[in-house]
C-alpha cells in the first residue's frame, strides 16, 4: 500500500462511523429497508413558549399544551434541585392529542430518538408525548421524559471534548437513568413501596446491571428513593455529578455515601424487604397501613397519627395564605402573557405566576443532523473514504442528504461517487428526488481487476497491459413511495441514466477518441417489508424484512442495450436464547433482455486481504461492453472461496449465521471498552451459485460447468462441459468487534466444491453483516 493510502486509512479509522449508501457497490448491508410512517391527516403546528420549554401543538391541542407548559414549569425547579443541574438550552416538546396521531410523526426517521450513550445536543433534542385521556398519566410521562433528557444532557452533554470522553468512557446501566427519571416523575414514591418490595423480591437473583426496561425502571426508582430517604435528596445530585466526572456509577455512590457498593445494595434490599428498619440514622420509618397492604413513610414525630390525619399541633398558619386560599381563582390573558394562579393551593410560590408566550405559527427550522465518515472497500476501486451529511427540518418531513465516496489515489478526482437526495414525507405519498454520479478510472488490466473483464471476454496481454479508460454513470430519479402500513411500502421510480466510456492516452492526446455515450429510461418498482425491531440492548435486529425489486432498463435509441433486473432479498433474525441469534438471508437475482448484466459471488464483502479467482477460460456468450462494469452486481458473502469465483446473469445465494453477542452476557456498565461491548462470535454457512440463461443452475450455461478454451477467432477453440455440482458451500467461524470506531470482522472458512474441500481461507473485512 502506498504511503498516501496508508495515511487516509488512519484518518478514516479515527473518524469513521457506520453509513448507508444507495449504490449497490457498497454491499448488501446497505440495502434500504426501513419502516414507514403512515400519514392520514395533516398537522398545522403552532408554538407557545415558557421560560424553559417550547411546546408545539396542532388543532385541538392548545389547552393541552398550556396545561403541559404550566406543569413543566411548576416542576422545573424541583427537577433541577434534585439533579443539581440546569440545562442552558430550551427543550422542544411536541404534544399529540392521541397515540394514533403520534404514530404518524416522522420524527426519528433520520435522527434516532434513542438515548444510547451518544453525544446529545439538547437544542436539537425533541420530546414527543401523546395524551391518553388521563391527565395524571400524561403529566407523569411528561415529567419523566423531561427528567430523562436533563439527566442524559448532564452526563453526555457539555463541551465537545467532554461529550466525546463521556461517549467513549461512560456507560451507565439502564436502572440508573430510567430510575432517576421515574423517581422524579412520581410525586410520592413511598406509595409504591409494596410494588418496590415485590419486584425486588422477584428479581433478587438477577444482577442489578443486567435489568432491562420496566424492571430496570422500577428497581432504579426504588434505589433513588432509598438514597433520598436515608441519605438525603442532596446526595442524589452529588452522585450524578460525580458520575459525570469519574464515569463510574458504583464508585460515585461509594464515594458520596461513604459505604461500599455491595453493602449499599444489601442495605437497600433490607430497607424494602424488611418493613421496619432499626438504624437510628433513618429518620423516616416504613410502616404498613391498617386498612390495606400498602405502606407509608412516617416520621417519629407523627408515628401516632392514623393514615390520612395531619399533625397541626406544631404547624404555624400564615393568615395571608389562608386569605389567598379562600379567594377566587383569577385568570388574566393579554396579548403575550397568561398569568395562572396555583389552582390547588393558591399559596404564594415562585411557580404561581407562569408566563406563556402568545401562540405563534410554528417555525420548522432546517438543522444539520451531523456528518459521518466511514471506510469503504469498493469491489472495483478498492479502498476509499465514505462520507454523509444530512439536513432535515425538526419534524423530519423534509430530508436533504449529501453522500460520497472518494478513493485517495492519483488522479484524485477520477474515482468517486456522490449523491444528492431530497425526500418529502409530509403527506401519505412520499416523494424522493435523487441525483447520483459515479466515476471509475481504469489504467490497466492486472491480476487485481482481471475478473472485471473475464465476463466481457477481455484478457491481460503482456504487450499492452494499459487500458486508460474512464467509465461514468449519471442518474437522476424521481420516486413516489406509498406506505401501505408501518411495515409495508411500495415505490415506483423513474430514472434517467447516462453512461459514458472515455478512452484517453496520457502520452498522445491526438489518439484520444470521442466519448461513447448511452442514454437509458429506467422505470423501477420496489415492494419493501420490514417488521424488525432492535433488541433490548439496542445491539441487533430481531424479526423479518425483505425487498422485491424489478426494473426495466430501456436504451434510448438502440434496443440492443435493453435489459431487465429482478431482485428478491429476504432476511430473518430469530432469537434462540439470551445473546444468541440465528440470522438467515436468501437472495435471488436475474438479469434478462438483449444485454443482461452480470452478478459476481465468492469471497467476502469489504474484504481487505482479498484474493481474486484467476482463470484463463471464458464462458459462452457474446463479447460485452466496457460500460457493463457500471451495472455489475455483487450479491454478498460466499466465504471459503476467492473473490468473484462465479459470475452469471442469474444467482442464488443463502447465508446462515449463528451470532453470539457477548454484551448480552455481561453488564454493559462493566464493559467500558467499545471493543468489548461490540464483541461478537459467529458460526456461518454460505451456499450459492451463478449461471447464464433461463435453464437453471444445472444447465450447461454455468461458469462452473461450461468453459471455452481459446476463442472463436483461434484455430484451437473448444467448448468443454463438465457436470460438477453448481452450488458452492462455505463453512467457518468468525469474530467481530469495533476498533477505533470501525467494525472489524475476522473469518476463517473452508469451501466445498463438487464434494471436495478447498484449503482454508482467512478473511479480514470491515462493516456490518447483513
Amino acid at each position: 500500500m502506498k504511503l498516501k493510502s496508508l495515511f487516509f486509512v488512519i484518518i478514516g479509522l479515527f473518524f469513521s462511523e457506520n453509513i448507508a449508501f444507495s449504490q449497490n457497490y457498497y454491499g448488501i448491508k446497505n440495502e434500504e429497508f426501513g419502516k414507514s410512517r403512515v400519514q392520514t391527516k395533516r398537522f398545522e403546528w403552532k408554538t407557545i413558549k415558557s421560560n424553559n420549554f417550547e411546546f408545539n401543538f396542532y388543532r385541538g391541542g392548545e389547552e393541552l399544551a398550556k396545561k403541559a407548559a404550566r406543569k413543566a414549569e411548576e416542576e422545573h425547579g424541583r427537577i433541577t434541585d434534585i439533579l443539581g443541574y440546569t440545562p442552558f438550552s430550551v427543550m422542544k416538546i411536541y404534544i399529540y392529542t392521541s397515540p394514533e396521531d403520534k404514530r404518524q410523526s416522522n420524527i426519528g426517521l433520520v435522527s434516532s430518538m434513542e438515548l444510547d450513550g451518544k453525544v446529545l445536543n439538547l437544542s436539537k433534542a425533541r420530546i414527543q408525548i401523546a395524551y391518553q385521556k388521563n391527565d395524571s398519566l400524561f403529566q407523569k410521562e411528561l415529567i419523566k421524559e423531561i427528567s430523562t433528557l436533563f439527566v442524559y444532557d448532564m452526563l453526555y452533554g457539555g463541551s465537545l471534548k467532554e461529550a466525546v470522553q463521556s461517549q467513549l468512557l461512560l456507560m451507565v446501566p439502564d436502572w440508573y437513568i430510567k430510575g432517576i427519571a421515574a423517581y422524579i416523575a412520581e410525586n410520592n414514591n413511598n406509595h409504591k413501596f409494596s410494588e418496590f418490595r415485590n419486584r425486588i423480591d422477584v428479581l433478587q437473583n438477577q444482577k442489578l446491571s443486567s435489568l432491562k426496561d420496566a424492571d430496570a425502571e422500577l428497581v432504579g426508582q426504588s434505589i433513588w428513593n432509598y438514597i433520598a430517604l436515608k441519605y438525603g435528596k442532596e446526595n442524589i445530585s452529588n452522585i450524578l455529578n460525580l458520575t459525570r466526572i469519574i464515569r463510574n456509577e458504583q464508585s460515585s455512590i461509594t464515594s458520596t455515601l461513604g459505604v461500599s457498593f455491595n453493602k449499599f445494595l444489601r442495605e437497600w434490599k433490607s430497607f424494602y424487604v424488611n418493613p421496619v428498619v432499626n438504624e437510628k440514622t433513618i429518620e423516616a420509618q416504613i410502616k404498613p397501613t391498617e386498612s390495606s397492604n400498602e405502606t407509608i413513610v412516617t416520621n417519629e414525630s407523627v408515628e401516632k397519627l392514623n393514615p390520612g390525619e395531619i399533625d397541626t399541633e406544631n404547624y404555624v398558619f400564615d393568615l395571608k395564605n389562608i386569605e389567598k386560599y379562600k379567594s377566587e381563582r383569577k385568570f388574566t390573558d393579554n396579548q403575550s402573557t397568561a398569568v395562572v394562579s396555583n389552582k390547588d393551593s393558591g399559596l404564594e410560590k415562585s411557580t404561581d405566576r407562569i408566563k406563556l408566550s402568545q401562540v405563534k405559527a410554528y417555525k420548522n427550522y432546517f438543522v444539520s443532523n451531523g456528518s459521518t465518515y466511514d471506510i469503504l472497500i469498493d469491489p472495483i476501486r478498492r479502498f476509499g473514504i465514505g462520507s454523509r451529511l444530512i439536513f432535515n427540518d425538526l419534524l423530519e418531513n423534509n430530508i436533504l442528504t449529501f453522500s460520497g465516496y472518494l478513493r485517495p489515489s492519483t488522479p484524485l478526482f477520477k474515482n468517486f461517487d456522490y449523491t444528492i437526495n431530497y425526500g418529502n414525507y409530509t403527506k401519505k405519498l412520499d416523494f424522493i428526488f435523487e441525483y447520483k454520479k459515479r466515476s471509475i478510472n481504469i489504467e490497466s488490466i492486472d491480476e487485481s481487476n482481471i475478473y472485471l473483464f473475464r465476463a466481457l471476454k477481455m484478457f491481460l496481454t503482456e504487450e499492452n497491459p494499459y487500458l486508460l479508460r474512464r467509465l461514468i454513470s449519471q442518474n437522476f430519479s424521481t420516486a413516489g413511495v406509498y406506505p401501505i402500513n408501518q411495515n409495508l411500502k411500495a415505490s415506483i421510480a423513474v430514472n434517467l441514466l447516462k453512461t459514458t466510456d472515455i478512452e484517453y492516452d496520457i502520452f498522445d492526446l491526438s489518439k484520444n477518441r470521442s466519448n461513447l455515450n448511452q442514454y437509458y429510461l429506467n422505470p423501477k418498482f420496489d415492494l419493501v417489508y420490514d417488521k424488525t425491531k432492535l433488541s433490548d440492548s439496542k445491539g441487533f435486529e430481531l424479526g423479518t424484512k425483505g425487498i422485491l425489486s424489478y426494473e426495466k432498463v430501456k436504451n434510448i435509441g438502440d434496443n440492443r442495450f435493453n435489459f431487465n433486473k429482478l431482485n428478491i432479498d429476504i432476511r430473518h433474525y430469530q432469537p434462540i436464547v439470551k445473546g444468541l441469534v440465528g440470522a438467515g438471508r436468501i437472495n435471488y437475482g436475474r438479469s434478462s433482455g438483449n444485454s443482461p448484466k452480470f452478478t459476481f459471488i465468492g469471497g467476502a464483502e469489504n474484504w481487505i486481504n482479498r484474493s481474486i479467482y484467476f482463470a484463463e477460460t471464458l464462458i459462452p456468450g457474446k463479447e460485452g461492453d466496457m460500460r457493463d462494469i457500471l451495472f455489475y452486481n455483487f450479491a454478498g458473502n460466499l466465504r471459503g472461496f476467492d473473490f468473484a469465483r462465479l459470475y452469471g446473469h442469474n444467482h442464488l445465494l443463502t447465508n446462515l449465521e449463528l451470532r453470539a453477542y457477548m454484551s448480552e452476557y455481561f453488564p454493559r456498565s462493566s464493559m467500558s471498552s467499545s471493543l468489548l461491548r461490540s464483541l461478537q462470535l459467529v458460526l456461518f454457512t454460505d451456499i450459492g451459485t451463478a449461471w447464464n440463461g433461463s435453464a437453471g443452475p444445472f444447465s450447461k450455461q454455468n461458469s462452473l460447468n461450461t468453459i471455452l478454451l481459446g476463442d472463436d477467432k483461434s484455430p484451437f477453440f473448444a467448448e468443454v462441459t463438465n457436470f460438477k455440482n453448481p452450488f458452492l458451500a462455505g463453512f467457518g467461524a468468525g469474530i467481530r468487534t469495533t476498533i477505533l470506531g470501525v467494525l472489524v470482522k475476522v473469518d476463517y472458512a473452508i469451501g466445498r466444491e463438487d464434494k471436495e474441500y478447498n484449503s482454508p481461507k482467512f478473511y479480514i473485512s470491515v462493516g456490518k453483516d447483513f
